[in-house]
């Protein structure tokens, strides 16, 4: 691609693999543009958005002269991939040859999030997996405009249904140990996700680490008294009492059941 935008972790922008120098409020106006990519942006509400604090008329000033040097920058080998609508309205050419890692990480997740609940098959496994990659830090990291928490909450949200979704699908193929290193991403994010804490206390007494599996509830315990004053839910403590007597355990094993069943597997053991 020609042009290429970051947006996830440090915002920068790339052309023919040279950094251009954007201010911040261009930069944030040009993330706006690629997170709302398929509509035109009345002028207004880009106002609303960004310039709310100044009067109409210096506002609307302000407007143009942001898109003028936005698309002056990024004019290169004479292609704008920023262009006006009959109605003067910006967006994002369609047609230029652009490439952002918002977009490759939001419809590399889709077909994966709204498959059945078990295995993957081969190709969106991967596709999974490649999306997850683009996902180097929160969106605009370290800018706190209203409408950048909001998006930025989003995307995190999408990006910890999507590691929960990988995890589940190493489950279900029988991969505890991508299973497990899946879960402590996930955990990472949202230590306090007891769904998740429960699949890798059962994870790690799956491949025979039981002790491991002890610290991550005695860990779980700690941080929901230190920071919900409860104590872990009772599904979650029947699961260690089974860990704790050697009994054998129950989630991974179904779910590994139930994929073989989708995929007409004579499960063995």
């Amino acid at each position: 691609m020609l042009f290429e935008m970051k947006f996830l972790g440090r915002a920068r922008v790339v052309a023919d693999g040279r950094e251009l120098i954007l201010s911040r409020q261009c930069l944030s106006l040009l993330a706006y543009l690629a997170l709302h990519r398929d509509i035109d942006h009345p002028r207004e509400v880009l106002i609303e958005k960004f310039w709310a604090d100044r009067e109409p008329t210096q506002a609307r000033s302000s407007l143009g002269s942001a898109l003028c040097r936005l698309r002056k920058v990024l004019t290169f080998r004479g292609t704008a991939p920023l262009e006006l609508s009959p109605l003067g309205e910006p967006r994002l050419a369609s047609s230029a040859p652009i490439s952002a890692d918002i977009w490759a990480f939001e419809s590399g997740v889709e077909s994966a999030l709204a498959a059945p609940q078990g295995a993957l098959d081969q190709a969106l496994a991967a596709a999974l997996e490649a999306s997850l990659l683009h996902y180097k830090g929160d969106l605009l990291l370290g800018w706190y405009d209203d409408w950048i928490l909001g998006e930025r909450e989003r995307l995190h949200m999408l990006r910890l249904r999507s590691l929960r979704r990988l995890m589940e699908h190493h489950i279900a193929s029988g991969d505890f140990e991508s299973g497990l290193a899946t879960g402590q991403a996930a955990l990472r994010l949202e230590p306090l996700d007891e769904g998740v804490q429960q699949r890798v206390i059962e994870l790690y007494a799956q491949i025979g680490q039981r002790a491991a599996a002890l610290r991550q509830y005695e860990r779980l315990a700690s941080l929901l008294k230190v920071e919900l004053g409860v104590a872990p839910s009772r599904e979650t403590n029947a699961l260690i009492d089974r860990i704790r007597n050697g009994c054998a355990l129950i989630y991974v094993e179904s779910v590994r059941a139930m994929s073989c069943r989708a995929n007409n597997i004579e499960t063995v053991g």
